[in-house]
Order: structure tokens, then sequence, then C-alpha cells
């Protein structure tokens, strides 16, 4: 498991180019002189931010971006805003903050889109496919963002895209244990040669690399991965520890320990300049090599080295590796406790879900510890007693783990039901506050009307100020909440515009821009809405094929996808959850 880890590492490197041909041909100098002269250079500024994400200094690769990020709120540029995100994105995810990157990859993912930027998106497909490894451990999702990027990639004609998209479909079948990705790998590095591209070079061999070890051919492992650290040295990339680690690892694999455990200590030595994730990948491995050595109790001071790493760095993406590890080595240590307690912590980290193999890891660990006791008692009882009582403590530990299953089961039930009572709760409470949004609502109405002499008026380009964008907002609030026209399943943008007077560009600008929310979104809104109101409704027995059609969807299928991703559970199960709620009150 710690190898797949190792590799994400290399895979995280192959984001960081995606969406620039010519950002490693830029002089670095010339560029901070051109920033430092004119701060407001978005062209600067945006290949400053490359150019840092391909040296691994992510600190200045998110500070240009946030620079330009600014400027692109500034002068509202969302070309600007574009890339200022996908660097956010791409160095966050570097550092471990997951949280963030996942918000500014898909703030990305929307403007490539908007913009109709190829380019820009095929990075974007890369950096999520990467983020849905590496974060969510979701391969199959991963790879299908890979093969987008691919679809990208190809439409734009763009061979160094493409050859990004190889390497990290080679990574995929590595972490699926699969040497089918070795054709992968190998094609990027031929393109690499082809091209004279050092970074497609040493990532096409650093990924031929890994799939060699895969194979458990060692020679050709340690041909490519020469190659890939000749040019990692030469074109000064600071995260170096993962290819020092890989080689420590293919040593320990050709069973020489010493010059296994010289290259763990040269990564580690790396470990200011290099990411949390492959520094603890670092103690993983070398602590897998003591553990082969019996040397449990070194193993064991190094994996908590990692433990409290991942911790102050708030790293995730190993830790549940570190507490089975340890609790492997407390168990050779005889430290049973110790062994239960981080066991306990790794069945935890797993979101404490059991599944077949968790069952019998858990089975195996009880009886171990079982028999161990038991041992320690013969010398002081006679074995009939003995064997007795090992009897009474395997079903002592059967009877414990199967009330531990029912528990969970129905703790897992009580939290689910106890979540969806929430949000009908919630949605409740909304519908009986509908009286007083309906009173804001029609001074709103009288406001606008008056404003606007008892008519809609129209809208040019030149006169869409702010001011009349929120009056024409609120015509719009108040022709659908009012004239519910969500209920036709025929609306367009086009025939409400026609209603109010004005043209489908404004009217969906106004709507993006005061509600956030596309045109379809935004009528789904009011749709669902109202559905909450009827089926909260103890009254209205309306079935919901016919509550569907009155709403203004096609189908009943649209209007449960509809409906539970915006409420949450499906409208079956709220009308029952209403109901339960009525009869408990």
């Amino acid at each position: 498991m710690i190898f797949r880890l190792i590799f994400l590492m290399v895979l995280l490197w192959s984001s960081v180019l995606a969406f620039s041909q010519d950002a490693n041909a830029l002089n670095l100098d010339r560029l901070l002189e051109v920033v430092q002269k004119d701060s407001g250079n978005a062209d600067a500024l945006k290949n400053l931010s490359l150019i840092y994400l391909h040296k691994a200094d992510y600190y200045r690769a998110i500070y240009y971006a946030e620079q330009l990020k600014k400027l692109g709120n500034k002068e509202n540029n969302n070309s600007y805003r574009l890339y200022a995100y996908i660097g956010l994105g791409q160095a966050l995810m570097m550092k471990g903050y997951a949280l963030e990157a996942k918000e500014y990859m898909s703030k990305s993912l929307k403007l490539a889109l908007q913009l109709h930027n190829d380019s820009a998106l095929c990075s974007v497909y890369n950096g999520l496919g990467l983020y849905a490894a590496n974060i969510e451990s979701d391969y199959y999702l991963s790879i299908n963002y890979f093969f987008k990027g691919i679809e990208v990639a190809k439409r734009i004609s763009n061979d160094q895209l493409y050859s990004i998209m190889l390497t990290n479909l080679a990574g995929m079948y590595y972490l699926k244990q699969d040497p089918e990705g070795l054709k992968y790998a190998l094609e990027c590095y031929r393109l690499g040669q082809i091209r004279s591209d050092s970074y497609l070079i040493y990532s096409g061999a650093t990924n031929t690399a890994y799939m060699y070890y895969l194979k458990k051919d060692y020679t050709a492992a340690l041909k490519y991965l020469k190659e890939a650290e000749h040019t990692m040295t030469s074109k000064g990339f600071l995260n170096q520890s993962n290819v020092y680690n890989l080689y420590g690892n293919i040593e320990f694999a050709l069973k020489s320990n010493a010059r296994a455990v010289f290259y763990f200590n040269k990564a580690l030595k790396m470990k200011a300049n290099a990411q949390t994730s492959s520094i603890v990948d670092t103690y993983l491995s070398y602590a897998r090599l003591l553990m082969s050595e019996q040397k449990y109790q070194k193993a064991v001071d190094l994996l908590l080295k990692g433990l409290e790493l991942s911790r102050v760095k708030i790293n995730f993406i190993h830790r549940n590796d570190l507490y089975e590890y340890i609790s492997v080595c407390y168990e050779k240590l005889h430290q049973y406790e110790d062994a239960l307690k981080y066991y306990k912590a790794f069945t935890k980290e797993n979101d404490s879900i059991f599944n077949v193999d968790k069952e019998r890891s858990v089975n195996e660990l009880m009886v171990r510890y079982g028999v161990e006791k038991q041992m320690n008692e013969i010398k002081q009882n006679k074995l009939e007693l003995l064997e007795k009582e090992k009897k009474v403590q395997l079903q002592m530990f059967i009877i414990v783990f199967v009330v531990l299953i029912l528990l969970l089961m129905y703790y897992q039930y009580r939290r689910k039901n106890k979540l969806y009572i929430q949000i009908v709760k919630q949605n409740m409470e909304a519908v009986n506050r509908e009286k007083y949004l309906d009173l804001q609502i029609k001074q709103l109405k009288e406001s606008t009307l008056k404003d606007t002499g008892g008519g809609t008026g129209k809208y040019s380009v030149s006169s869409l100020t702010d001011e009349k964008s929120i009056k024409l907002y609120r015509l719009v609030e108040h022709t659908m909440r009012e004239k519910k026209v969500y209920k036709d399943n025929y609306i367009t943008k086009e025939k409400l515009a026609d209603m109010l007077e004005t043209n489908r560009t404004y009217l969906s600008q106004v709507i993006n821009e005061q509600s956030g929310l596309s045109f379809t979104h935004y009528i789904n809104k009011f749709r669902i809405e109202e559905a909450v109101r009827r089926l909260s409704d103890l009254n209205d027995h309306t079935p919901l094929k016919a509550l569907s059609s009155e709403l203004g969807f096609n189908s009943i299928t649209t209007f449960y996808n509809v409906f539970q991703s915006i409420v949450g559970l499906t409208p079956s199960s709220y009308r029952t959850k209403v109901t339960e709620l009525q009869k408990n009150s």
C-alpha cells in the first residue's frame, strides 16, 4: 500500500505542466523583473505560478496565483480567474489542503467549460483525476477524468497534454497493481524523447520505473530510475525524496538492506523541500525494512515520527497505513493493548465500515491476543482448565464481535434516519415561514412596479446597471412566485424574457449574477420549493407522478433526481418522514 502512495506523488507532479507548453522556456529572472515593474502583468503572474509549481516551490506558486486571482477580480476577467484557480488548486493539493484545492478545481472546471478553453480544461481534468486518486482513493473516477483529458488533448492536437494524461493513466494501473499500464508510461517517455521535453522524459522514465518495479524487473526499473534521477537533479526539481524512496524499495526487494537504508536516509535528509506525503512514505518504507529484520521497536519509532508529521501537517493520506503498521509492530512486540489501540484507530480511519477483509483481520488479531494470554496462564493453571477457558474466551470474542457489528449497523441506521428527519424539519420550518416570505415578495413587487412606472420596461446593454439588474431580478422573482411560470414544462429563457419584455442574454446574466444559479437550476429551485410545501402537507395526497407533472417536470425520474440533489432524500422518503414526524408530535 505504501508503494502506491509513493507513486501518487509522482502523479501529482504531472499536473503542474498540463496547462502550458512554454512555461519551462520562460526566464524566471525576467518574469520577476516584469512583475516588479508592473505588478498587474497577468501573463507574468500566470507563468511565474507555473514555473514555481514545476519547481515544487508551492508557497511561491500560491502567492503568484493569489495575485492573479486578485487581478482577475479587480478587472472582472474570467480568464485570469481561470488560471489563478488552476494554479491554486494544483499547489494547495500538493501541500495537502484537500478541501480548498477541490473548491478551486470545481471553480476552474466551471470557468474552463464556460470559456471553451480546452487547454485549461485538460489541466482541470488532470487535476481532478489526481484529486480523485490521491484524496478520495477513487481510481475509477480518476481514470474517467484522465480519459476525458485525453479526449480534449486529442481534439486540440496537443501532444504534451496527451503525454501527461498517458503517464497518469499508467499511474492508475500501478495503483491497481496491473502491469498493463507499462505501455502508457513508455509512450509518454517516447514522446518526451521525440520532443526533447525534459519533463516528459522525467515523468515517463519515473512511471516506467514504477511499472517495472511492479513486474519485479528491477534491472529495467533501475535503468529508467537513473535517467529520471539525472533529469530531476539537472533541472532542479525540489521534491527528490520520492525517487530515492523508490531506490530504497528496489534495493530492499533485492535484499540489499544496507543500500536501501542509505537511500531512505537520503530521502529523509531532503524533507525540507519535500512534500509531507513523500516523507511519510519514506518512514513507512524504512519501517517495513526494519520489520523484516525484526527490529520492531525501531520501526515503531519511525512510524510514530511519521504519524506525528501527518498530524502536524494535517495530512490524512497515509495515516491509515501508519496506524496499521504500528499495530503490527506492537503485536510482534507482544504489546497487545497498544496493538489493539492502533488497530482500532486504523479501522476508524477507514470509516469503520466492516467488510470481509476487516472482519478477518479483527478476528485474527483477537485470536492471537487470546492465545498469547492463555499461554501465559498455562504456567499457573492446569492444561484442562486452560483449554476450557480458551473455549469460553473464543465464544466471548465471537459474541463481542457480533454485538459490535449489530451496534455499528444500528448506529448507521440511526444516524441516517436522524439526518433525514433533520432535513424534513428544516424544510417544514421553511414552509412555516412562507407567509412572511410572501409578505416580503409583495413589498418587493410594489416597490418594483412603482420604480418602473407600473410596467416591466426593457433593458439594453448600456442600461443594465446594478440597480436595474436588481429591479429586473425582482420582476423575475415576482413572476416566478406569483404567476408560477415554472410549472410550464416548456418554459425557456426566451419565453420568460418575452414575458418580461427583455431578452434572453440579459435575463440569463441577471439570474446568474443575482442568484448564482443557471437558468435551469433556478427554475428547478422553485419547482422543488413547491414540491416541499406540497409534500409537507399531510392533507395533500397527490401521487408523486402527478405532482411531478404539475410542477413542470417532463419525467418522474428527473423529478426524483433533482429533488434528491437539492433536498437530500427522495420525494417518497420525504413524505414518509413527514408522516412519521406528525405521528410522533
